[in-house]
């Protein structure tokens, strides 16, 4: 909301395909930033406010991104990392199947995954019927300067976080940098451009 001096977006809630519980990190970030009154921040900073000085942040329960995090000021995508555990493999070849990047191979020495091609999704743990695989690593992939207009940019990756408390100062942390020395009227995205 622009009164809020932030917009937060998100994915729907219980999509089977969440990775990683967004709904936690909404009310996060919700009450924080709402506590550093951005508002008036950036009406002192800024006069008018525009769109275009308001953060926008996205959350994503999982790399499909079907919220558009890759368009925003922050885009936050769940990630959940495949653990191949010592319950012996059935040969199902379930996980090779549901994985739509092709991660994932069977030989008769069991399952082997391809750390280049695997983008954390967490699908083919889900459909793992012995146990094979299971949660590794779950976190947030953190991204930052998306937008869209005349011209439009891809966020650019910023790297990847564990917990709900890092993303919250992550973000927290940018914006201050932004009201601190953004130029007058200067866009969110082309201050992070030039950070």
């Amino acid at each position: 909301m622009k009164d809020s001096g932030f917009q937060i977006e998100h994915c729907r809630s219980n999509c089977p395909k969440s990775a990683r519980n967004w709904q936690n990190l909404n009310e996060l970030l919700t009450k924080n930033l709402t506590a550093l009154n951005l508002h008036q921040s950036l009406a002192d900073k800024f006069s008018p406010v525009l769109h275009h000085h308001i953060p926008k942040i996205c959350l994503a329960g999982c790399p499909n991104g079907c919220s558009h995090p890759n368009i925003k000021d922050f885009g936050i995508s769940g990630y959940v990392t495949p653990r191949i555990t010592d319950v012996p493999c059935i040969g199902c070849n379930e996980c090779v199947r549901s994985c739509l990047e092709k991660a994932i191979s069977w030989n008769p020495s069991g399952i082997v995954i391809d750390p280049a091609r695997c983008l954390s999704c967490g699908d083919c743990q889900h459909v793992c019927p012995s146990g094979t695989l299971t949660e590794g690593e779950t976190g947030w992939t953190l991204r930052s300067g998306g937008r869209v207009g005349r011209h439009p940019r891809f966020a650019k990756p910023a790297g990847q976080v564990q917990t709900d408390e890092e993303v919250l100062t992550w973000i927290s942390d940018t914006i201050h940098r932004y009201i601190e020395n953004g130029k007058t009227q200067e866009r969110l995205t082309h201050f992070l451009e030039r950070e």
